[in-house]
């Protein structure tokens, strides 16, 4: 029994290396069912066990030759059956990794080396277990095809992690180490700025050799250029650009990146992304050439300030529960930069301003390092309370009611190296003398003051130590935006009825929509109320937030769809695209809407594709319904033809050998190439009361002369299908 339990083994070792390299070769060839990707994602799952097995089956053999073990027949059986075992295992792990790398998301040349240094442990193994008891397999044989082994596992498993964590994912403590920090004045826009918080949160899975969706954010061509599907941002329009769509996901969802687990970006680095598409400058432009009133150049200095200053700090940190009490609707307490104890501390409501308001600060004293009262009701007698922040290095009093009686007071603040002061009665005389004791002043700005251009260079002069801002009407206003509302409701489809919900983050904040297309604003537009608005009908959703104190922010777009049937099965009839076959016939009523002209599993999961055939969808319902329209979401991409479809057809009756045509539109089709955007598409007809309906969508078959791909056939993408 035991024999021919080893002769199956062999029998299954022997088939499964001639698989595995079958599927090495033909790779290029080969379509993994989506029943059969579990297989493929439990390879990290398996692959440790057999790496250790084998490694400990390996130093058996190492030993075997040795006069003590080789007269002992149980070492010698063991250690073979222990091989056996450990090149099986290994085998299926291989063949689970080939599995995966056939999904969306993984190539490279990294992959590559991976999958042959992979399989090449496996081959190199059975080789061993094959001819180990050879006359011909000596200690020195055995000792050379060991060492080949080990260097295959091990060069297996670097490429393997270079793959998960990213490229010199072992060394990459030591080369940070060295890499230096680039100053305020050289810095580069994209270089300096942006491309340091890809590399930290996003390059693990998106360079040259784990493109992951074959984006690689290394460079700013490559960033450019996106991945698979189309670019990951649309340059001045952070709203609608697909790389903070879905940073701004929950971190459970799928689509969330980075993915759960991985280290998350901070609030700032997210706003720094932002500001950065929202300001589309060119990658070499240099930070300092900016505006000193642009809000990405303001953002910077606090990132090289952080970088540069993040050791500086050696007071201890405040309590947590502490800061949380302290942020309230008119005043905001955040960390200077990560993993300091330093606070940033700003003001935006002059309403809701007293003295107390900076009395209350006495207990982070010591951590407040910015403090912006810019347009507060601050006057002269109040300086005195700024002293208790001791440690303070940015001091914003724009547009108070001080005059140059404070300036004296300011001057014991021992730390401060930026004053702003513009807007207010502080004149040349108070300016001239506080400069004079000031001990690390390095900037000061006093536009819209009573100071003179004159005395303005006498200043300049006096004091060259110091940089001397003036003469700019928009320079340091420091308001902030609000940030985009958000669709409260679960999920974007219904079936009779929808209590609308819009929800945004910051408390007190006014929201005013529309729902008929029209941008809305504070004067014509509803005030949004929870629970008074109930759509009985899809509808296009606008909406804008307003605070005072704040910009508002932009307007953000939502579409609600109503689905009233709901078919008891979806049949397709008709070949689907190989490259988009989303969840099968689940697709289109699983409620999953997918994205537009993203690297996104919305993008590559979501839309069912047709191309060279019809779309051909059977609906059944069990008890019959009476329905009246039938629309489809589509993906339209001029200049990736993927269009509408060129006709749609709608067929219904009692029995699905005999259905009736009941309705047939021709959807306008994009006349000239643009940015993406998605459609619904509508077929209305005259009620009928039936339990079969089929959609037929043809695909375009011929793309116009408008487009620089005209004549090839035109991809049809659909994610939902909505019957009422």
């Amino acid at each position: 029994m035991k024999r021919k339990l080893i002769s199956i083994a062999e029998g299954v070792l022997f088939g499964g290396n001639i698989l595995l390299l079958f599927l090495l070769v033909f790779e290029s060839y080969i379509y993994i069912p989506q029943w059969m990707q579990p297989i493929g994602r439990m390879h990290p799952l398996m692959l440790h066990f057999p790496i250790a097995l084998l490694l400990l089956a390996l130093l058996l053999e190492f030993f075997r030759f040795r006069p003590e073990f080789k007269s002992q027949p149980f070492f010698q059986k063991f250690s073979g059956y222990l091989l056996l075992l450990s090149v099986l295992t290994g085998l299926v792990a291989a063949i689970m990794g080939l599995f995966l790398s056939q999904e969306e998301g993984y190539s490279g040349q990294m992959l590559d080396w991976h999958k042959w240094s992979g399989a090449g442990m496996v081959f190199l193994a059975t080789l061993i277990y094959a001819f180990r008891n050879s006359t011909w397999y000596q200690e020195k044989v055995s000792k050379i095809g060991i060492g080949l082994t080990t260097l295959s596992i091990l060069l297996a498993g670097h490429f393997g992690a270079s793959l998960t964590h990213g490229e010199n994912f072992i060394l990459e403590p030591i080369l940070s180490s060295k890499v230096q920090m680039v100053p305020f004045e050289e810095a580069l826009v994209f270089d300096h700025l942006i491309l340091p918080v890809l590399e930290n949160k996003c390059n693990s899975c998106h360079n040259p050799s784990k493109s992951k969706g074959e984006l690689n954010m290394t460079n700013f061509r490559a960033l450019m250029k996106g991945g698979e599907n189309g670019v990951v941002f649309v340059a001045s329009k952070p709203e609608v650009s697909a790389l903070l769509q879905r940073i701004h996901l929950p971190e459970d969802d799928d689509d969330h990146m980075p993915p759960s687990g991985k280290p998350q970006l901070t609030t700032e680095e997210i706003a720094l992304l932002e500001q950065w598409i929202k300001s589309n400058l060119e990658p070499d432009t240099k930070l300092v050439s900016l505006p000193e009133t642009d809000s990405l150049r303001v953002m910077s200095i606090g990132f090289f300030e952080s970088q540069s200053q993040k050791d500086f700090f050696d007071f201890e940190a405040a309590n947590p529960k502490t800061i949380q009490e302290l942020n309230t609707s008119y005043r905001a307490v955040i960390p200077f930069a990560k993993n300091s104890p330093a606070l940033d501390v700003v003001f935006f409501s002059a309403a809701n301003f007293t003295p107390a308001s900076i009395e209350e600060l006495a207990k982070v004293s010591k951590q407040v390092v910015t403090l912006n009262l810019n347009k507060m009701p601050v006057k002269d007698q109040d300086m005195k309370s700024l002293l208790r922040f001791e440690n303070l290095i940015r001091l914003n009093l724009n547009y108070t009611d001080i005059t140059g009686k404070s300036l004296d007071e300011l001057v014991k603040l021992k730390n401060l190296q930026q004053l702003s002061v513009s807007g207010t009665q502080v004149d040349f005389a108070a300016i001239q003398e506080a400069a004079k004791k000031f001990e690390k002043l390095q900037k000061m700005i006093v536009w819209e003051t009573p100071v003179t251009k004159s005395e303005l260079e006498t200043l300049k002069k006096a004091h060259k130590n110091i940089i001397w801002i003036a003469g700019r009407d928009d320079l340091d206003e420091d308001i902030l935006q609000l940030n985009l509302p958000r669709l409260g409701n679960d999920s974007y489809i219904f079936t009779d009825t929808l209590a609308l919900q819009i929800e945004h983050p910051i408390r007190d904040v006014e929201i005013r929509y529309t729902l008929d297309g029209t941008e809305p604003d504070r004067e014509n537009s509803p005030m949004f109320v929870t629970g008074e608005t109930v759509l009985r009908e899809g509808k296009l959703i606008k909406a804008r937030a307003y605070k005072q104190g704040w910009a508002a922010s932009e307007a953000v777009t939502f579409n609600v769809y109503k689905n009233r049937y709901t078919p008891n099965s979806v049949m397709i009839l008709s070949k689907m695209s190989r490259v988009h076959p989303a969840n099968g016939s689940k697709t289109f009523f699983d409620k999953e809407l997918g994205t537009f002209n993203a690297n996104s599993p919305a993008w590559a999961n979501n839309w069912a594709g047709f191309r060279g055939n019809n779309m051909e969808v059977l609906l059944e319902y069990v008890e019959k319904v009476e329905v009246s329209s039938i629309s489809m979401r589509v993906l339209v991409e001029p200049s990736n033809v993927i269009s509408p479809p060129e006709s749609i057809e709608i067929w219904a009756g009692d029995d699905p050998n005999s259905l009736k045509l009941v309705g047939k539109i021709k959807p306008k089709q994009p006349a000239k190439e643009g940015e993406p955007y998605i459609e619904l598409i509508t077929c209305d007809f005259k009620p009928v009361l039936v339990n079969y309906v089929k959609v037929v969508a043809k695909p375009v078959e011929k793309i116009g002369e408008w487009s620089r791909r005209k004549g090839a056939g035109g991809l049809l993408l659909v994610d939902e299908l909505f019957v009422n």
